[in-house]
């Protein structure tokens, strides 16, 4: 019961800061407004300009942000579980290079802004990620010896990096209007702060989510040796394809919506397991709340603290999150 009552009590904790985050971050940027008067915009009390700046510019940017944030710490919890290395995260594994250079080739091809290609997006973003991470597995493998966390932190950021040179290259043959897109995504400005966009890819995530928490107590089960694992009748090579099929899709998904994004795994997960433990059941939900949290916060940074001077939200994270990677590598060594 004391168990209970104290994870209860923190993911209250979560859900209150999360409020209070969303209500600042709906209040304050190029025109502040109040608490009251944002309340009074969704009870349809509010004058027409104060309605569309927070329903048409704010609430799109501000959801994105917490969707976004919510499924990177998710994936970040998957990419742990899976390679048991509390230095994994999508973006250090290459997973958002791998979509982020299948939406630069679709930028310098298609026409984003036509609804066709943004709903292919997506799936063609799912697959570029699919294909960076194998890659990075297949050059971290040795054979007849298991993956050496270290060696696969080492070849995402390798790989990561040599897909990030390719898409520069890409950009130096685009027109400017083409060019400052990718320029944003890779510094990891929030993309797709549109109603349009949200209503594409918000159901793919809720989605990917409830399959992920489905697959709670295998994930807990995959936290033991591999041969306990086994024992108690796990099928684990099914399960590894199926944690990195999710973390692959919930970071894909996530960087189109928010950019290039890093750190909100590590950190969020890294967080949620000395919070609550490695209970998938627990940690899952709770690293989302937190994931949300940092990625508003930082956004919210952005847009108001450092008004004209045009830092991407993703630069805010990196700040945060750098010196920690660094700190967790130290530890871990």
């Amino acid at each position: 019961m004391k168990f209970q009552a104290k994870w209860i009590s923190q993911f209250a904790f979560l859900l209150l800061i999360l409020l209070l985050v969303f209500l600042c971050s709906l209040s304050i940027g190029y025109a502040n407004t109040s608490f009251i008067k944002v309340i009074e915009v969704f009870l349809g009390q509010s004058d027409a300009t104060m309605s569309l700046i927070v329903l048409k510019i704010r609430l799109p940017r501000i959801l994105a942000c917490m969707i976004g944030g919510g499924s990177l710490a998710m994936a970040g919890v998957l990419l742990q579980t899976l390679t048991k290395n509390p230095l994994a995260d999508s973006g250090i594994l290459g997973i958002n290079a791998g979509a982020g250079l299948v939406i630069a080739i679709m930028v310098g091809v298609l026409d984003i802004t036509n609804p066709a290609s943004l709903a292919l997006m997506p799936f063609l973003a799912i697959l570029g990620a699919l294909l960076t991470i194998c890659t990075v597995y297949a050059v971290s493998y040795q054979r007849h010896q298991p993956i050496r966390p270290i060696r696969l932190i080492i070849s995402g950021v390798g790989i990561s990096s040599l897909l990030s040179g390719i898409m520069v290259s890409i950009i130096a043959n685009l027109d400017i209007g083409k060019t400052e897109y990718i320029v944003s995504w890779l510094s990891g400005k929030v993309t797709g702060g549109n109603w349009q966009t949200l209503v594409i890819f918000t159901p793919l995530l809720i989605i990917t989510w409830g399959i992920t928490y489905w697959r709670s107590y295998r994930l807990n089960m995959m936290m033991f040796s591999e041969e306990t694992s086994i024992t108690l009748g796990l099928n684990i090579k099914n399960e590894r394809l199926w944690t990195l099929i999710l973390s692959t899709t919930l970071a894909a998904l996530s960087v189109v919506l928010v950019g290039n994004i890093t750190f909100v795994g590590l950190l969020a997960g890294h967080i949620t397991h000395r919070l609550l433990g490695n209970d998938h059941r627990l940690i899952l939900p709770a690293s989302m709340l937190i994931g949300m949290i940092l990625l508003l916060i930082a956004d919210t940074i952005g847009r108001s603290l450092l008004v004209g001077t045009g830092i991407p939200t993703g630069i805010i994270i990196s700040v945060i999150g750098a010196p920690y990677f660094l700190y967790l590598m130290i530890k871990t060594a």
